[in-house]
């Protein structure tokens, strides 16, 4: 586990950068109504939980859901983990 991620995170599956494969390399936490998605390197992406909007300035992201899963996906990074996996009382 990343040492900057809180305890109680969990690993999700991400590709981060263009051209990037998806591994289970991220580490994503709930914090009230903002998700924090923690990259292999030290770096972060903040989400809205709610519509899953980008909360920290960034680029927008585009959400694909295929009913088992949700991808999210922003300046060519993509993340993608179980279908209601962080929503409210989960």
């Amino acid at each position: 586990m990343q040492e900057q991620a809180a305890e109680g995170a969990a690993r999700i599956d991400c590709a981060v950068g263009p051209g990037a494969e998806l591994g289970a390399d991220c580490m994503v936490e709930r914090t009230g109504d903002v998700l924090v998605i923690r990259h292999p390197d030290g770096s972060f992406r903040r989400l809205n939980a709610a519509g899953l909007g980008t909360a920290d300035g960034s680029d927008p992201g585009q959400i694909v859901e295929d009913g088992e899963t949700v991808e999210i996906r922003v300046a060519g990074d993509r993340y993608r983990w179980p279908q209601g996996a962080f929503d409210d009382g989960e």
